[in-house]
């Protein structure tokens, strides 16, 4: 097996949470991309930076398990593969497994002369059988309502989920995610509030 971080190849990323919203700051350029079938957003990880010690928040992870094309976002970066894999560790791999990936995009092809297609990028991937991988839950609600009552030193898990939503709005709404939005919305719900229109 290849070396996943190989610095003599162009340093990509696929960004499916945070990293949309939130990149590392030596990023070059963002790409709108996708897996094709075959993983499913979900939080259904727990993740300490968004969360008390007292109860874990859901960090979504894309599971490799069947579903639609999902849509990220791919990053290059001018820092080494090395110096990025170690920020990336303190901030994405609890419970991740690090996948070398083949993502697409629909750019013009005026905008993609130095962008190949498909793009090997890394993935930080939560498969079932990581430490940290709770599974589905028992209802949209009651993850939504243990999002509203998490949070960690990164800040409330809602801000998490509604940022993302957000963000996944801007990048591509024809590619509805429809477990975020319906989460987004039900988090919304319990909260009394409207979700402000992304667009």
């Amino acid at each position: 097996m290849s070396n996943p971080l190989n610095d003599s190849e162009d340093f990509w990323i696929f960004g499916y949470g945070s990293l949309i919203w939130k990149p590392p700051p030596t990023f070059a350029r963002r790409v709108p991309c996708y897996l094709e079938r075959g993983y499913i957003r979900r939080f259904w990880q727990r993740g300490p930076s968004w969360d008390t010690r007292s109860s874990w928040s859901r960090c979504h992870s894309d599971s490799a398990r069947d579903g639609r094309a999902r849509m990220g976002c791919s990053i290059s970066h001018r820092t080494r593969g090395e110096r990025i894999k170690a920020y990336l560790d303190l901030r994405e791999i609890n419970g991740y497994t690090i996948h070398r990936h083949p993502v697409y995009h629909n750019l013009p092809r005026e905008e993609s002369e130095d962008v190949p297609n498909p793009i090997s990028a890394i993935v930080y991937i939560g498969t079932p059988d990581n430490p940290q991988f709770v599974g589905p839950p028992e209802s949209i609600h009651a993850l939504a309502q243990h999002i509203l009552n998490s949070r960690g030193p990164s800040g409330e898990n809602k801000e998490y989920l509604y940022n993302l939503y957000t963000a996944l709005e801007q990048l591509a709404p024809e590619a509805h995610d429809s477990h975020i939005t319906e989460l987004a919305n039900t988090a919304a719900e319990i909260e009394g509030r409207l979700l402000k229109d992304p667009n």
